[in-house]
């Protein structure tokens, strides 16, 4: 049976880019969409049918293995997206009503998503969960979104170092760091390290997208400027 991708948020333009570019690359990669968005999404794309998960419900995620089963996909690779500039233009209305559902859908959506994910993996005994990453600056203006930015970020640590403990090689981790918007490079670079046996030298560190080191970058070293590291 292959090895499927899942990646989250179809709302994101980084999401849908990844997996275009995965799927050229011959990949199946399945998206989370909620409920309506998925109605159109289901023939528009039949290469990588849409997950249904509606963030505001808790039990949306008890399906989870189910759809997999249904849809007949063998998920090996779940990438955990939250991009907090894009987040800050779909959540801008930042009023005290409004918080509880950027709450509901940006910290515990996704730290149920988490967990979730990680039963599956330690009940099939292998698996890569990536957590991708970027922030924006406290002078964003957004508090929600920059809570639920930095909620993300301690979901992630303590979802590798909770995996790290199952201590099976086959269950894997990556911590990843966009830091710019080049978001080009940083789907290549990705691209290149989901397919390599070892994910991550370092799991439980945040790892900047785009760093050298890795084969894909030793090839087309003078096609891009990196900035930063590990």
């Amino acid at each position: 049976m292959s090895a499927d991708i899942l990646i989250t948020d179809d709302r994101l333009n980084f999401s849908l880019s990844l997996a275009d570019f995965l799927r050229v690359q011959g990949q199946r990669v399945i998206v989370t969409s909620d409920a309506e968005r998925a109605k159109d999404k289901k023939q528009e794309n039949p290469i990588g049918p849409v997950l249904l998960w509606n963030r505001q419900s808790a039990f949306s995620l008890q399906s989870l293995p189910l759809q997999f089963k249904n849809l007949q996909l063998n998920i090996e690779t779940a990438l955990l997206i939250f991009d907090a500039p894009a987040y800050t233009e779909l959540y801008s209305n930042t009023g005290v009503l409004h918080t509880d559902k950027i709450v509901t859908e940006l910290i515990t959506a996704n730290m149920q998503l988490a967990y979730t994910l990680m039963r599956y993996f330690i009940h099939k005994k292998s698996g890569k969960l990536i957590f991708i990453h970027r922030d924006v600056p406290l002078s964003c203006g957004n508090i929600p979104v920059s809570a639920a930015s930095g909620a993300f970020v301690r979901t992630a640590e303590t979802s590798a170092a909770t995996l790290s403990q199952e201590e099976n090689a086959l269950l894997q981790t990556m911590l990843v760091r966009l830091d710019g918007e080049d978001n080009a490079l940083y789907i290549e670079w990705l691209a290149a390290q989901i397919n390599q046996p070892a994910l991550s030298r370092m799991p439980g560190k945040w790892v900047k997208a785009g760093q050298r080191g890795c084969p894909f970058l030793r090839k087309h070293i003078g096609q891009h400027t990196l900035g930063g590291k590990e």
